[in-house]
């Protein structure tokens, strides 16, 4: 027959630890979740810097087609006629065989002429400001009789307000000085700045 059950001894010393086992599978990812709210609108920046203009803002031209013959005296200057014009902008074409700049700025003008001379003489194209000669837009040359010679060029000059462009011809002697068939005199002003 069994006996009765004797008392618990005491609890032994803890054993040692075990050693750690393999990591387990990674988890399938959750779902994610909901987007927060849109943050605040940050503070306007400063407005940037104007852009140029587009565009020429002055320009304009006149220019000869018809054969003429202009008869200079003795030390005397004579305007070439030019009394076709060219598309305008903030430029007039008064008084006539002229161009008037309305705007203050720097400009190019570009001049073109063809001249024969009934005699042999020296004779000086300028494109003229206010009835001045520009500097560095005179030319003189000598011609020959009958012999077409081309006088062209341009100029980059400050204009005021009201200024008006014109071309002119001169020589030392009393001459006859023909402008040929086709054009054969142009003048256009273009304001740079």
């Amino acid at each position: 027959m069994t006996g009765a059950t004797g008392a618990t001894g005491p609890q032994g010393v803890p054993g040692v630890t075990g050693a750690t086992g393999s990591t387990g599978a990674t988890g399938p990812q959750g779902v994610p979740g909901t987007t927060g709210p849109q943050g605040a609108s940050g503070a306007t920046g400063a407005t940037g810097a104007t852009g140029p203009a587009n565009g020429l803002q002055s320009y304009g031209g006149i220019y000869s087609d018809a054969p003429q013959t202009l008869n200079l005296t003795l030390g005397g200057t004579a305007q070439i006629p030019m009394p076709s014009t060219m598309p305008v902008k903030n430029v007039a074409y008064t008084p006539a065989n002229s161009v008037t700049v309305s705007t203050a700025g720097v400009y190019e003008i570009v001049f073109s002429t063809s001249l024969s001379a009934a005699v042999g003489t020296t004779v000086t194209l300028a494109v003229r400001r206010n009835g001045t000669n520009i500097p560095g837009a005179a030319i003189s040359r000598l011609l020959s009789v009958g012999i077409g010679t081309l006088y062209n060029g341009n100029v980059v000059v400050s204009l005021n307000a009201g200024d008006v462009i014109d071309m002119a011809i001169s020589a030392l002697v009393a001459v006859g000085i023909t402008l040929g068939s086709g054009t054969n005199a142009t003048l256009t002003v273009k304001q740079l700045n």
